[in-house]
């Protein structure tokens, strides 16, 4: 199938019966095995009676610009094609353009998928399609950032330091292992500054922080089993220690489903947080840098809703 370049939908709703609008945003530059599997999806949501509508971006910020322009007279589902860097673009159109929105679905095409993963959304793409030609929907509260949106996590700290390092042509090649590569030069480089938290107006000392919208960081790993895009509150992880064998040992505990179970390793309920260290330090949202220390986040007021399967 030919993927062509932009398409708009028509103002005519998808009412009384007519076919789904979708309209798909995507990077055209994916690499091959993305871009077949977004073929594939393409197919079946035709296969399902959707009539899809492609945009594809050009540059960063496209996604944001192109989204931020939609209304729910536009199409009945904007898709977000790509990974969460490309689905927190999208979200952040739809957080700022005027009016009533279209939902937003996706199809999981990055390196970790996280969104997809919080919601159950798995990677097949017939199974893909039939969610989003399907009626469900949830309501998800969104974090901000200094005025940013995210909506599964945002980091200072470690984490935010590698996803600030990590070689991008590395990530195009391997995926996973460029972050795996990245944080383990950076465990033995990173000085691990300490930062101060402020917490619903409670404070706190940590060397990295995450504030979890929803339960899964980096994939299929649970940092926060009480965070829920369904509840407008974060779970913040604060990780006392610093250092390469804290590094390591926070990484294990993540991988085996037990970081919050650490005993430094402090979890808190908020909806306000302030956190002051070096200032200019990067705070990643989604796996992008999205602000720099001292920064503000907090439960957005806007909502949005998410096609789930």
């Amino acid at each position: 199938m030919h993927l062509s370049s932009t398409e708009t939908p028509n103002r005519r709703g998808a009412k009384g019966g007519k076919s789904p609008r979708v309209l798909v945003i995507y990077n055209p530059a994916a690499g091959q095995w993305r871009k077949r599997r977004l073929q594939t999806t393409l197919a079946a949501l035709k296969g399902l009676g959707c009539a899809v509508h492609l945009f594809a971006t050009q540059k960063a910020g496209d996604a944001q610009t192109r989204a931020a322009t939609l209304t729910s007279e536009d199409c009945d589902v904007v898709v977000a094609a790509g990974g969460d860097g490309t689905i927190n673009e999208v979200a952040n159109g739809l957080a700022n353009a005027p009016g009533l929105v279209p939902p937003l679905a996706i199809i999981p095409l990055g390196t970790a998928n996280v969104l997809a993963q919080e919601i159950g959304l798995r990677g097949n793409p017939r199974a893909v399609a039939r969610a989003i030609a399907g009626r469900a929907r949830m309501t998800v509260h969104l974090g901000e950032a200094n005025g940013r949106y995210f909506v599964m996590m945002a980091g200072v700290g470690f984490d935010a330091h590698v996803v600030a390092n990590v070689d991008l042509a590395l990530k195009r090649r391997t995926g996973k292992i460029a972050y795996v590569v990245e944080t383990l030069v950076q465990g033995l480089r990173y000085g691990f500054p300490s930062c101060r938290v402020t917490v619903d107006g409670k404070t706190h000392d940590a060397c990295s922080v995450v504030v979890c919208n929803g339960k899964h960081y980096g994939g299929p790993f649970v940092a926060a089993p009480k965070a829920s895009l369904a509840e407008p509150a974060f779970e913040v992880c604060l990780l006392e220690k610093g250092g390469y064998r804290h590094v390591l040992r926070y990484g294990a505990a993540l991988v085996m489903g037990r970081l919050s179970a650490l005993p430094d390793v402090k979890i808190l309920t908020g909806r306000t947080l302030r956190i002051e260290g070096e200032t200019g330090l990067p705070v990643q949202g989604d796996g992008d840098i999205i602000a720099t220390l001292p920064v503000e986040i907090k439960v957005a007021e806007r909502t949005l809703e998410l096609v789930v399967p």
